[in-house]
């Protein structure tokens, strides 16, 4: 008996040690062995349905777990073979205060939240001695008491604008802020109006333009450098973070999962920015038609960027370095939709699409 131990105890160890090989791999599917199933979902089919003899009842014969209809989405988002890529990040430093304009239009964008900005319109009121008499920031408003403003010099800008501006006109002054999302993610726009109660009927509502158009202008011009100057300690207002303000620019999906970029603003702003944002990315445009919303452009990997141009590699034509692709514009609701296509109609490639939309909205103001 003693001497059969040590045949005992190889034996057990072999089967330790066997185990210890296999047990890796009891979920490889060449194994023979335990199959991993975990993904058979993924390609699972319906098989025919049972045929029952004609003398029998197929009653309670029924299947307990049907595959339901899925409608088909040639981009749905799942992603059985690779995690998702992430979307380039352009590096384009924002200025932090300019002056936009589109036609008659004129607005500040500013390279910060609205819940940022919201505090240093406070004290610019205030500082220039104007009491606040509303605020609403559910609509991102804020609204200065009436003034009366007559000739002569003024200390303050505000009051000094309306005069100079004013000339002969009588009534009460007032002047009104409205602070939005900005397109680019972290940045915000605002718009001021002048109103005088003679020259137009003062409403409530916000006013499609300023009674002074030349005061507005100009006040535009001080709140920017004042805000610039960094003459107020940066803070964030609580009562701000209220602001319900729609974003300008989301990228979504269609129905069929292809990427698109949802402006929301009107046409004429829309085109003028794709148009500003692809200059400014310098992506060659090869014409444009403004009455089909209609960009035909050449896009590049290096366009893209550096340490970019891999992450799109290999969806770029293998014998050359450009794609020739539309970029159209097209009312839906009260929004634009920007989408990416190539010449013969067919949207463009998922991933494609996603990484110029983001870089049409990075590159936007």
């Amino acid at each position: 008996m003693t001497a059969a131990a040590p045949h005992r105890l190889t034996a057990a160890t072999a089967a330790v040690l066997l185990l210890a090989v296999t047990g890796c791999r009891w979920l490889n599917d060449d194994s023979g062995f335990v199959r991993n199933t975990s993904n058979d979902y993924i390609e699972a089919e319906q098989t025919e349905p049972l045929i029952v003899p004609a003398d029998l009842s197929a009653e309670r014969i029924r299947n307990t777990w049907p595959i339901p209809e899925i409608e088909a989405k040639p981009l749905a988002r799942h992603y059985p073979g690779e995690a998702p890529r992430p979307d380039a990040i352009f590096g384009e430093a924002q200025e932090p205060v300019k002056i936009q304009k589109l036609g008659e239009r004129r607005w500040l964008i500013i390279a910060d939240e609205p819940s940022t900005v919201w505090p240093v319109v406070e004290q610019f009121l205030i500082d220039n001695g104007i009491d606040i008499a509303s605020e609403q920031p559910e609509e991102g408003r804020i609204d200065g008491a009436w003034l009366s403003v007559g000739g002569g010099d003024h200390k303050d800008v505000v009051r000094g604008a309306i005069s100079e501006h004013k000339q002969d006109a009588a009534g009460r002054d007032r002047i009104r802020f409205k602070i939005e999302q900005g397109i680019r993610y972290g940045s915000s726009e605002i718009h001021i109006r002048h109103e005088n109660d003679v020259l137009a009927q003062p409403t409530a509502d916000w006013p499609a333009t300023s009674a002074l158009d030349d005061v507005e202008e100009a006040l535009l011009s001080e709140f920017g450098g004042y805000y610039a100057a960094g003459i107020t300690t940066q803070s964030v207002s609580m009562l701000a973070s209220r602001i319900s303000t729609a974003n300008k620019a989301v990228i979504d999906r269609d129905g069929q999962g292809y990427p698109r970029l949802r402006l929301n603003v009107d046409f004429d702003r829309a085109w003028a920015v794709v148009q500003q944002a692809l200059q400014r990315a310098e992506v060659e445009i090869g014409s444009r038609e403004r009455s089909e919303g209609l960009f035909q452009v050449k896009i590049t990997k290096d366009v893209l960027g550096g340490q970019r141009k891999s992450l799109l590699s290999r969806l770029w034509p293998s014998d050359g370095e450009a794609r020739f692709l539309d970029i159209r514009i097209d009312a839906s609701g009260g929004s634009q939709i920007v989408q990416v296509f190539e010449r013969d109609g067919e949207p463009a490639p998922g991933e494609v699409s996603q990484q110029i939309l983001v870089m049409l909205r990075e590159f936007a103001s």
